[in-house]
Parts: structure tokens; C-alpha cells; sequence
């Protein structure tokens, strides 16, 4: 009876582990570029250079007040680190990608926030969409 009980809560663990995994997509509404929501962050591969996408990421950190406590940039990666108005650390991350696409990560707080993640991502592809890089749907 013991070993159907342990073996009972270590399945309700590996399963709830294995739900924290499990993402859900997310499509942009102007522009229609999909993200992935999985393990507490947002992931998108978009079709613009590096150099492209990181300043309107800085813009989307200026338009939604984020205090910004680190910002860098070289040819291959670049990361602008804030906090939000309720103190959480906003993370937006950028790899180069071969044939000028950039990796895009975007996590809020210890535990990811995705509505908040949403808004950011929403921010950045608008802004894309302004410097020409995004076409509209």
C-alpha cells in the first residue's frame, strides 16, 4: 500500500512538472508573427536582424516606463534588463540567428507573467512595424 502511495505522489509531481512545460502560442494581432509561451517565457523567431529588432525593444521598455537597469548589444546577442512597476525584473534577450533572423526571449519576474509578456512582445512588434521591418497583416 505504501509503494501505490509513493508511487501515486510521484506521478501527481512528474505530471504537474511536465504541465509547467507544456506552452500555449501566441500571434501578435497586428502583425500576426507567433511567440511560444513555455516554461515562464516568450519565444519568438522573427525574420529581422538583430541590429533591427533590440531598438525597438529599447523602445518598448521607454514607451511601457520601465525602469531599465541594463542594456547591451554586439552583432550576435543583446539584453535589456528592467523592472516593471510592481518590481519585476524584465528580461528581453536577442540571439542571431543565420540568415538574419533574431531569437527573441521575453521573461517577467521569477515565475514568468504572460499577459505582461504579451504586452511587451506586442510593444516590439509594433514598433518593428514602424521602422519597416514587420509588413502589417
Amino acid at each position: 500500500m505504501r509503494h501505490r502511495a509513493a508511487a501515486l505522489v510521484v506521478s501527481g509531481v512528474l505530471a504537474c512538472l511536465a504541465c509547467q512545460g507544456c506552452g500555449s502560442t501566441y500571434e501578435d494581432p497586428a502583425t500576426g508573427i507567433e511567440a511560444k509561451y513555455r516554461w515562464d517565457t516568450l519565444t519568438a523567431e522573427l525574420d529581422q536582424e538583430i541590429g533591427m529588432v533590440y531598438p525597438a525593444a529599447q523602445q518598448a521598455a521607454d514607451e511601457l516606463d520601465l525602469k531599465v537597469l541594463r542594456e547591451a548589444m554586439d552583432g550576435i546577442a543583446g539584453e535589456i534588463r528592467a523592472l516593471d512597476a510592481h518590481l519585476d525584473t524584465v528580461d528581453i534577450r536577442l540571439e542571431a540567428m543565420p540568415a538574419g533572423r533574431t531569437l527573441m526571449t521575453i521573461r517577467i519576474g521569477a515565475f514568468g507573467a504572460r499577459n505582461k509578456s504579451a504586452v511587451v512582445f506586442e510593444h516590439v512588434m509594433g514598433n518593428l512595424t514602424q521602422y519597416g521591418g514587420v509588413a502589417r497583416r
